[in-house]
């Protein structure tokens, strides 16, 4: 069975640097892919890399699904993912935290040390962040059929 540290191996450290585009167009089922990325793509291209399930994507029954964030809080809502606390998914590597609200949408992977992994922004890149003040997250996100360890 797969692992939330599974999910981080697969950005850590190959793919660390890799350039970040808003709205990228990222093939996920390539293993291969180097970018470019943006956030909700490369959550759903890492996903799938380890359960070859899409998560996060409109049109995921067509040929060319569409990662979105807006898509990732619609698995949110309707029970698709498995909702945690934002504070527990701070501390579960692999976990992935969802900011979607007016003002901002982002989603990154949590390294479970209190830094988050992903596709943070055109100057950054791929990089670590910080998951910073809970409240600044509207949820945390487990897989199913991912195991995890805090």
């Amino acid at each position: 069975m797969p692992t939330g540290q599974d999910c981080l191996d697969l950005i850590i450290p190959s793919r660390l640097k890799e350039d970040y585009v808003y709205g990228a167009d990222v093939d996920l089922t390539d293993p291969n892919w180097h970018g470019p990325w943006d956030c909700a793509e490369m959550a759903s291209w890492d996903i799938y890399q380890i359960t070859k399930k899409l998560y996060g994507c409109l049109d995921a029954d067509s040929d060319n699904p569409d990662p979105w964030t807006g898509a990732w809080a619609r698995d949110c809502r309707n029970g698709i993912v498995n909702t945690i606390s934002v504070k527990k998914a701070a501390k579960t590597p692999g976990a992935l935290l969802l900011r979607y609200r007016q003002g901002g949408h982002h989603i990154v992977f949590s390294v479970g040390d209190g830094r988050t992994i992903g596709a943070q922004n055109s100057q950054d890149g791929v990089s670590y962040g910080k998951v910073g003040a809970y409240e600044s997250w509207d949820y945390g996100i487990l897989i199913p059929g991912v195991t995890y360890e805090t």
